[in-house]
């Protein structure tokens, strides 16, 4: 139902009877929407009234559809690790959350860092077993744990 001719070269009896072809056009497809609906719905469905010689008309909702602003985004393509994984079935890792309950404490701290799980459990230890590697070093088990700790973060600071 477009009407896009030019009117300024048309005469008012022109111009009347396209408006007049146009309204019927537009009453049509109305009315030819309530039918549809009486077919869809029965006649609970009623889109068309008639109250006090005038006719309502019960329109569906209005959508408005706007352009996007840029250009839709192309589909990734999948890496080796993705195909290999899709083909035999295997479900993606989880990403660990950064908290973790401590049974401890009974609370969820940190898993890494200051206030962490481990060092937690460091305060804690106040009991240790004596080992035979102990009384070979010649020193109590908390001395050789620390010392087995500064041992091993030197020699990732030299990695």
């Amino acid at each position: 139902m477009e009407d896009t001719c030019d009117y300024s070269k048309l005469s008012s009896k022109q111009v009347k009877k396209r408006t007049t072809a146009n309204l019927c056009t537009m009453y049509n497809s109305l009315f030819e929407l309530k039918r549809k609906a009486e077919a869809e719905l029965g006649d609970d469905g009623e889109i068309l009234e008639y109250t006090k010689s005038y006719y309502t008309v019960h329109l569906p909702k209005s959508q408005v559809v706007l352009p996007r602003e840029k250009k839709a985004p192309k589909e990734k393509v999948m890496t080796k690790w993705e195909k290999f994984r899709q083909e035999k079935g295997l479900a993606p890792r989880k990403a660990r959350g950064r908290m973790v309950f401590d049974p401890i404490t009974n609370d969820w701290v940190p898993r890494h860092g200051m206030g962490s799980v481990k060092k937690i459990a460091d305060a804690h230890n106040w009991l240790m077993e004596e080992k035979p590697k102990h009384r070979a070093a010649g020193v109590d088990p908390f001395t050789y744990e620390k010392a087995e700790k500064n041992a091993k973060k030197e020699k990732q600071d030299l990695a």
